[in-house]
């Protein structure tokens, strides 16, 4: 019995010494997008190993593959010496969710290589990985972050998916998730607030490298870019603010969109700690754009006014819809039809991967109504988003600022309120402020959608949106 034992004693260890990725769970070669998630992957080894692994983290929706072909951050980093490893996180989930797994598997790899590793993360994926590091203990096994085109701060494309007139379209696309709540920017403040008090002297340096350019007309990233415009410099994505952190020195701020910011013959020699110094830190603006947005069913034919005030220098029409319509056009108040420009579908791992963007821009367009006809085949939704250049300013974050913005009297001036989808407030008058109170329920994110709809004091009507987002805690602290 004992020499029984013995045998299958050591049939097991030679086993299980023949099998080294059942210790660990990881693969070799390009990362399988379907493959579960906690999944992780090595790259080929470089010919000479001059420097330290390199991890990579992707973003909303992404998956390991994010860095292989037709990117090449994976040959970069392998031609310039470092072994590589990529992971599949949760693609859909909170940065918690992500930040567990991946400290459970950053310590993996570091037993797998046996030294510490460099963490580069795309988009959400950076705040992944902060939230390992800083939450989950994983800082024993990383010597630096460098984080890609973050949205630190939080997005406001991430507010504008909860506001009510989104609900239509969300829910045929899918685009709510808890990775996307997560990046609601009243979230982002509060796990800010948790967060950077953890930021110590010795704790792991982060870098930071952004983008501020959304493409051209009609692109993946032109709706993102254009309603992010009034916001500041942004990626079609994230604002240029939203990726920076007080405490991260920031590599450089390029013409990049936020896809290309991932991208290895773009970005890779930023990443370099010897060229961290070389670049000036870009000034960021607050552009003087003003925002409407509409949406709801579409089923077939439907029609969206909008109301377009004088001296406007430029209007970009966005409707984002479930499907590729068939007619999109743009009736201005004389009876002008304008079809619409150009047509794209949502980038994969954008915020509204599923949905189709068509656009239409128009410069010094008539004041009046405007009516945008659609037709669709299949049931579903659709939301529409007026971004406004010039014409009145945007302003709009205090009942003063609405007042004079709009050179109006209070009376002059209706809003409406939803907090998430459920309507509080209907066409109440603007002095009505003073009596109207958000529920500050603790444990809630309110996702707060207000339309203004007015008369200047010249005759002029007007309407615009504003989309912000509240986190309240659990101790009642209000995050904005």
């Amino acid at each position: 019995m004992k020499k029984i034992s013995l045998i299958f004693l050591t049939v097991i260890l030679v086993f299980f010494f023949m099998q080294p990725n059942l210790s660990y769970g990881f693969s070799k070669g390009k990362p399988d997008p379907s493959a579960p998630p906690g999944t992780w992957y090595i790259g080929d080894a470089p010919h000479v190993k001059t420097g330290s692994p390199i991890l990579f983290v992707h973003g909303l929706t992404g998956s390991g593959a994010t860095w292989f072909e037709p990117n090449d951050m994976y040959r970069q980093a392998r031609d310039a010496g470092h072994p590589a490893a990529f992971i599949n996180l949760y693609p859909d989930q909170s940065y918690w969710d992500n930040g567990q797994m991946l400290a459970n598997k950053l310590a993996e790899m570091y037993n797998h290589f046996g030294e510490k590793m460099i963490v580069v993360g795309h988009s959400k994926g950076g705040v992944d990985i902060q939230t390992a590091l800083l939450h989950y203990g994983a800082e024993r096994y990383v010597s630096k972050v460098f984080t890609l085109g973050t949205p630190h701060h939080g997005s406001q494309l991430a507010n504008l998916a909860y506001s009510n007139w989104a609900g239509w379209l969300a829910g045929i696309i899918g685009m709510r998730s808890p990775g996307t709540d997560s990046l609601r920017t009243g979230t982002m403040a509060a796990f800010r607030n948790q967060t950077d008090r953890l930021v110590g002297a010795h704790s792991v340096p982060f870098q930071t490298l952004s983008g501020r350019s959304w493409g051209s007309f009609g692109t993946s990233l032109y709706f993102g870019g254009v309603y992010l415009n009034s916001y500041g410099t942004n990626d079609g994505a994230v604002t240029v603010d939203s990726s920076r952190l007080s405490y991260a020195n920031e590599l450089a701020s390029l013409s990049l969109d936020h896809y290309a910011i991932a991208e290895g013959h773009r970005v890779f020699r930023y990443l370099q700690p010897r060229l961290a110094n070389n670049e000036q830190m870009v000034e960021t603006r607050q552009a003087d754009y003003g925002t409407i947005i509409r949406g709801g069913e579409l089923n077939g034919t439907a029609t969206q006014p909008f109301q377009l005030e004088d001296e406007i220098q430029t209007v970009t029409f966005s409707v984002l819809a479930h499907e590729s319509l068939e007619n999109v056009t743009f009736i201005s108040p004389n009876g002008d039809e304008h079809p619409v420009e150009a047509i794209e579908k949502e980038h994969e791992q954008s915020i509204f991967a599923g949905a189709y963007s068509h656009f239409i821009e128009l410069d010094q367009p008539e004041s009046g109504t405007w009516t945008i006809e659609m037709n669709s085949t299949t049931a579903g939704g659709y939301f529409a988003v007026a971004s406004i250049e010039g014409g009145l300013t945007s302003t709009l974050q205090l009942e003063e600022d609405v007042v004079h913005a709009f050179d109006a009297t209070p009376a002059d001036v209706t809003y409406s309120v939803h907090i998430n989808d459920q309507l509080h407030v209907e066409d109440a008058t603007l002095d009505a402020l003073h009596t109207f109170h958000l529920p500050m329920k603790s444990n809630t994110s309110q996702t707060i959608t207000t339309d203004y709809n007015g008369i200047t004091k010249d005759g002029t009507p007007f309407e615009r949106t504003v989309v912000d987002h509240l986190f309240i805690d659990k101790k009642g602290n209000v995050f904005h």
